[in-house]
């Protein structure tokens, strides 16, 4: 399904006019749904044709818009476990190097009181 910016906008002025019940130009509905959609549909001249070709534009661009909000919503819990997973291995190497420290600290302190 390959739909740009301009067939969206045709799309939902095809909608609107659906939608207030008034007529559509029969080859540019079939045109559209024949390049957004795949088919090879011939144009005709029926109303309930038509409007049939419009619903399926409609659901396509619906599918079309949830599929980008899906993308979206993954992309973003991807960045979410990537800063998650950044924030966890900070505080495994502060706590890393808080033992380190500690295991210097007391070998500095027994070397003090062997001399």
């Amino acid at each position: 399904m390959n739909i740009t910016e301009e067939d969206i906008k045709l799309i939902e002025k095809l909608i609107d006019i659906k939608n207030r019940g008034y007529y559509a130009n029969g080859a540019e509905v079939t045109e559209l749904h024949n390049k957004v959609l795949g088919s090879r549909l011939s144009t005709t001249n029926c109303s309930s044709c038509i409007r049939a070709r419009i619903q399926d534009l409609e659901n396509a661009l619906n599918r079309y818009k949830r599929e980008i909000e899906n993308k979206a919503k993954i992309q973003s819990s991807n960045e979410l476990k990537e800063e998650d997973g950044k924030t966890a291995r900070e505080s495994e190497n502060k706590a890393a190097e808080a033992k380190i420290k500690d295991r210097m600290a007391k070998v500095r302190a027994a070397r003090g009181k062997k001399k």
